[in-house]
């Protein structure tokens, strides 16, 4: 913005300010009180030992049974209840059908020649089939490499590649892309299909013919040490990395949500059984967690939906009657607003809970309001991939609307501005956000470097969040340190777009940062600098070649500016803060000639009251 400009827009806001302050000081001599100024919290000594904020729960149980033995628990339990069911199609299996299939597969990946330590690949939608693909090869002794579905075939092998996949499990529809994967990443060996038999890949149906002989339930997992689940994270810079949550970091996430006086999730019985709609991506850790691990441990049903259509998810809303609901905020205002919702639906609903993103105290209010049910909690969390995922977790109750909590079960969390010192700060104190419990990761696949950036010797782990807590220990996340962009909760890391946006052969340099969107929560915006000569090139041509080369949520919908420089520190290293700060103050001014116009018009029809 010219300095012109800005003096212009200082000036009138100056005027108009005036005038506005002329005219209110005369209603408030006519006995109209002006509001009150709201103080912001003092910081009081902190009555948390050395400024960490423990569990408030208390400790819940720990085991080293694999999370394989976990679901085989859950089917001995409750054999005839019903598990995995299609909202789509209405297919289901019971937890014994489950278990059985789960061995089946297992003992059909041996019988192929797959060994312990093998990654297997799962790029699926949310179809029942899909944890028994995931714990079938777990049982096998194989870590399972999770991968979104809707990745392009590069995005997919890049992955693959990174992990050293040799086998991939997904649905018929995609065989094509699938068999481009496998030509970009050379170390896939099979392709496993669930659907009509196809030239050159395994069929899913097939392998569940097994007769499961070579499954074996002993077999040698160490479940403090072996991986169960590679999620791909940003972590808080740089590319995707590999995440390895062991058996344990994973079966500990869901013992320490179900502990006692957290949630209301129920234990199944003859006459009751919780409900999930499961429309969260299962190759999301939040999925996996608390949708499946901490279903399975309870004994819920789970309702898949293989994409986000909002009339077949009203409908399974509709048909099962959810007891409990796991959305994110865009689902959440969904919810709050959509006129064909039957609000009765939810009337058995005892939790909803929130995580992947912040979610607005107004929408919090509406949904409330909406579904005015006396019983329903409404919960909000807060996770990382690196934490299997969850760490905090508002309380049952919860009146603190905008908060995400405390401490979950056996975990601990704390704040640092290390621009100050490396003591944890006190209450109201904006800082790092820094966690640990045993859900803290075993650490980044063949990256030993980023987890030592990532974990302390202490085991604390850095989240990358700014965030502050209050007197009752309860957090609030209020900005972020790290890189990565929150699409609709999905990560984009800026180093992967920017990659890309080189390889154009008009661009010189990019960065791309996340701005904010009511929609998505944040969306990839680009700024690019054209090699000399380049200068025809125009931002929609560019943009079309990124999008056509990613999946959708990293598309760059925050626009496209040239520049004639990136902003660099002295290493090279591009300072996306002040790319975010430049646009947020270009945002501001832009709203500042919004409220001057509209102030103007308002004092005007005042003025002409008098």
């Amino acid at each position: 913005m010219s300095l012109n400009l800005r003096s212009i827009l200082n000036k009138a806001a100056l005027l108009v300010n005036r005038i506005s302050s002329s005219i209110n000081g005369q209603k408030a001599a006519l006995g109209q009180a002006a509001p009150a100024f709201k103080l912001q919290p003092t910081p009081d000594v902190s009555k948390f030992e050395n400024n960490i904020v423990t569990s408030p729960y208390g400790d819940c149980d720990l085991h080293d049974m694999t999370m394989v033995q976990k679901v085989f628990e859950s089917a001995s339990r409750w054999p005839n209840k019903i598990a995995m069911e299609c909202g789509i199609t209405g297919r289901k299996y019971s937890y014994e059908m489950m278990r059985q299939l789960i061995r089946r597969f297992g003992s059909a990946l041996t019988r192929m020649g797959y060994k312990k330590g093998e990654v297997f690949a799962i790029i699926s939608p949310n179809i029942p089939e899909f944890p028994i693909a995931l714990y079938g090869a777990s049982g096998a002794g194989m870590p399972v490499s999770l991968v979104n579905p809707t990745f392009t075939a590069e995005e997919m092998a890049r992955q693959l590649t990174v992990v050293g996949a040799t086998v991939i499990f997904g649905v018929a529809p995609m065989a094509e892309t699938f068999k481009q994967v496998a030509r970009l990443c050379p170390t896939i060996r099979n392709v496993i299909l669930l659907g009509p038999p196809q030239e050159g890949t395994v069929s899913f149906q097939q392998m569940a013919q097994d007769s499961g002989d070579l499954f074996n339930e002993n077999l040698d997992i160490n479940a403090k040490e072996d991986v169960f689940l590679l999620p791909h994270s940003s972590g808080t810079s740089g590319f995707p990395k590999s995440v390895m949550l062991t058996h344990f970091n994973m079966s500990s996430n869901a013992m320490q949500f179900l502990q006692p006086g957290g949630t209301n999730h129920q234990i199944a019985t003859t006459n009751y059984q919780d409900t999930y709609i499961c429309l969260l991506p299962f190759f999301h850790t939040y999925g996996v967690t608390l949708l499946m691990n901490t279903g399975f441990q309870t004994g819920a049903k789970l309702v898949t939906l293989p994409q986000f259509e909002v009339q077949s998810y009203l409908k399974a809303i509709d048909d099962h009657k959810p007891t409990a609901m796991h959305v994110v905020p865009p689902l959440a205002t969904l919810l709050a607003q959509h006129p064909a919702l039957k609000v009765e639906s939810l009337s058995q609903t005892h939790t909803i809970f929130c995580g992947a993103a912040p979610m607005s105290v107004q929408t919090s209010v509406k949904l409330i309001e909406r579904l005015k049910n006396p019983n329903l909690s409404l919960q909000e969390g807060y996770g990382l991939s690196e934490t299997s995922p969850g760490v905090l977790m508002a309380p049952l109750g919860n009146t603190k609307l905008g908060s995400c909590g405390a401490p979950i079960s056996r975990s601990k969390a704390k704040v640092i501005n290390h621009e100050i010192s490396d003591q944890a700060l006190g209450p109201y104190q904006h800082g790092e956000l820094y966690v640990s419990g045993p859900q803290v990761m075993k650490g980044y696949l063949n990256n030993p470097k980023a987890t030592n950036e990532m974990i302390d010797e202490e085991g604390w782990l850095r989240t990358g969040d700014v965030a502050y807590y209050d007197d009752d220990g309860n957090f609030y996340i209020v900005d972020r340190f790290k890189e990565l962009i929150k699409v609709k909760g999905l990560q984009v890391a800026p180093a992967e777009l920017e990659d890309i946006l080189t390889s154009h052969p008009a661009v010189a340099e990019a960065a791309v940062i996340g701005i904010p969107d009511v929609q998505a929560g944040e969306l990839p915006r680009a700024y690019v600098v054209r090699k000399p000569g380049m200068e025809s090139v125009i931002d929609a041509e560019i943009q079309a070649f990124v999008d056509s080369k990613v999946s959708s949520h990293k598309q760059i919908k925050g626009g496209i500016e040239f520049r004639s420089a990136i902003p660099k520190n002295n290493m090279g290293k591009i300072l996306r803060r002040e790319l975010r700060v430049e646009y947020a103050k270009y945002q501001d001014s832009n709203e500042l000639m919004d409220r001057i116009f509209s102030a103007y018009d308002s004092t005007a029809k005042k003025l002409s009251e008098l």
